[in-house]
């Protein structure tokens, strides 16, 4: 019996120490699939670090049992929106009976993946939410930063930049204090994207770059694949829609090495829009039906609306009216219900002209007004955004300042203790200290205004030709129709178009076209008196306001405008064109309900003008 014992002894030995060995590996490759460290470049890699994982999985073991749970349901529903979230809702329920908060945190922010996926962003943001709570109660730094990457890349597709930037930030630094340099520098490709839709398109370009150099370094495929993707988007968004296709070719083929059938729909969906861009209709209706399929089978109806919108546009460039208008009417339906404003806000332009080419004027009307309301909501929403950054820089600052101050106060007393016991030089130091913690709160309040006034002026300048832009010259127009009629003093407005402007884009490209907008400008201004405002109302379509003139004098105005963009001539990489421009004038009358109205008769006048064949000018009646 005594040998029998000292055997089993000797057998069960061994088997402890691999049980050990197996638990220690086991935590090692969950932290390292939680950094961010594993690179998992095709689905095989994931079956094999899965099947990797549950092998080293301890018998009996509820804890780690779960953390497996929730690393699978990361990992396995790639594929499977649907199958994700119910996985997702099944890992929440037996989390909380068993008390779990860190497996039931990271359940919630994987249910908010699929949910995501499944209806909208918008309904994934409640189960985000309540994942970071949760792991706040923890104070896990890295889990709270993970949810709020998550939470941010929600918000900024609906439009909510500012908030997500600042969940991006917040991650950020706690990550860096977690150590975390592979998730941290992961990250920046998420900031990244939020100075793209903020239109910093450099800094957003110099991030993406970035961010490039490192996924290649550690040769991850997935993250190569995201990085492509924006750097197509940002190109399509700069206006040079050819540009993307190079990296949005190369997405798509990483995203089809990966396995993963949603970035493959993704991928193919920025290239039909791409391709809708550069007017090759044909290509994006390809791409979309690949798209389509690719989204159907891994139950992803997150992108319904977008695909019925770019189907739309793509069968309205083809001449197929009705049923651009059919796919336009589904687009309408899935947009609004994600309320995301800048896919409205397309979705309206692009549909009023299809209304206009079925001979529908009073559709195209009501879609242009719609357009308007979502332009509208833009603004507002871009105005929050950019007093919230403000606010937020500010604060920022003022923390760092105080926090630099207090510190400094505390070496202030520290040496007027020493002073004391020593000598009054140190009193000389003290005041000196003070002196330059006063200048450095003096630049700091000189370079917030600063920045302030930049951002004021950004936000109604138009950022190609440098005059008001669409919202200012409007504003500017509200007030003059007030004081005119107030003051009983005249008003009169010209709308003018530069004639045939389609042309100059379609033979010589956009940029060429954005030089030549910039040239007649400078013509325009002129030909304008000290008070006259020039505002662009959009594309080659422009507003002049001038007060205390009647329309006599508009129209004199009006003719030097015309004269001076017919001799200016345009000149762009050697090429001179020849240019003309269509006027409207139309004087403010007690029967103008206001500033609207006003500008409708000029508009009108300006159509009689180019269909009585244009480089002419009309008077409104």
């Amino acid at each position: 019996m005594l040998l029998l014992a000292t055997a089993l002894c000797a057998h069960a030995e061994p088997a402890a120490q691999a049980s050990v060995r197996d638990t220690v590996a086991f935590d090692q490759l969950i932290r390292r699939l939680d950094n961010g460290e594993v690179a998992l470049n095709s689905q095989a890699s994931v079956d094999h670090t899965l099947d990797r994982l549950r092998a080293l999985l301890p018998s009996n073991d509820a804890y780690r049992r779960r953390r497996y749970e929730y690393m699978y349901c990361f990992l396995a529903f790639d594929n499977d929106a649907n199958g994700g979230y119910a996985y997702a809702g099944g890992g929440i329920e037996q989390a909380r009976q068993a008390g779990d908060l860190e497996a039931e945190a990271n359940f919630q922010i994987c249910r908010g993946l699929y949910q995501g996926r499944v209806t909208t962003e918008r309904d994934a943001l409640p189960a985000y939410e309540e994942g970071i709570r949760i792991a706040r109660r923890l104070e896990n730094g890295r889990l709270i930063a993970d949810g709020l990457t998550w939470r941010g890349s929600a918000q900024s597709l609906l439009g909510e930049q500012a908030k997500a930037l600042f969940d991006f930030l917040e991650a950020q630094r706690l990550y860096e204090v977690a150590g975390n340099t592979t998730a941290a520098q992961s990250n920046l490709i998420s900031i990244a994207t939020i100075y793209r839709r903020l239109g910093e398109y450099d800094k957003a370009g110099d991030y993406l770059r970035q961010s490039m150099v490192f996924a290649q370094r550690k040769q991850d495929k997935q993250e190569q694949m995201v990085v492509n993707l924006q750097l197509g988007f940002l190109a399509t968004e700069r206006g040079d829609a050819a540009a993307a296709v190079v990296p949005l070719q190369r997405a798509l083929a990483l995203a089809r090495e990966t396995g993963s059938r949603q970035s493959v729909g993704a991928a193919l969906l920025a290239l039909a829009e791409s391709s809708n861009a550069r007017q090759q209709y044909a290509e994006a209706l390809q791409y979309l039906e690949h798209a389509a399929r690719e989204f159907q089978d891994v139950s992803d109806k997150s992108n319904t609306g977008m695909l019925a919108l770019q189907s739309a546009e793509a069968h309205a460039g083809l001449g197929q009216r009705e049923l651009a208008a059919r796919e336009f009417d589904v687009a309408e339906a899935n947009v609004r219900h994600s309320n995301n404003m800048r896919y409205l806000a397309e979705l309206y332009e692009e549909r009023s002209k299809n209304q206009e080419a079925l001979g529908k004027p009073s559709a195209a009307l009501a879609d242009l007004k719609l357009k308007m309301k979502a332009d509208a909501a833009l603004a507002r929403m871009a105005k929050t955004q950019i007093t919230t950054l403000m606010s937020y820089q500010f604060d920022t600052e003022r923390r760092e300042l105080e926090n630099r101050k207090l510190a400094a106060d505390k070496m202030l007393k520290e040496q007027q203790l020493a002073a004391l016991e020593r000598v009054r030089s140190w009193q000389r130091l003290a005041i000196l200290l003070a002196g330059v913690l006063l200048v450095l709160m003096l630049w700091l309040a000189w370079r917030q205004w600063r920045q302030s006034r930049r951002l004021h002026r950004l936000a109604l300048t138009d950022p190609l030709t440098g005059i008001s832009n669409r919202r200012h010259i409007e504003h500017m127009l509200h007030v003059a129709v007030d004081e005119a009629r107030r003051t009983h003093r005249w008003l009169t407005v010209i709308m003018l178009d530069i004639d045939h402007f389609k042309r100059v884009n379609d033979r010589h490209g956009h940029p060429v076209g954005d030089q030549v907008l910039e040239q007649i400008v400078q013509a325009c201004q002129g030909a304008l008196r000290q008070f006259d405002r020039l505002g662009r109302m959009g594309g080659e379509e422009f507003l002049v306001m001038l007060p205390d003139t009647d329309l006599e004098g508009g129209l004199q105005v009006a003719e030097r405008l015309r004269a001076n963009v017919a001799a200016a001539r345009p000149t762009v990489a050697g090429i001179e064109l020849q240019l003309s421009i269509s006027l409207g004038v139309a004087q403010l009358r007690h029967a103008d309900t206001g500033a609207a109205s006003l500008v409708r008769r000029a508009d009108a006048a300006l159509y009689h003008a180019k269909d009585n064949g244009r480089n002419r000018i009309e008077a409104a009646p």
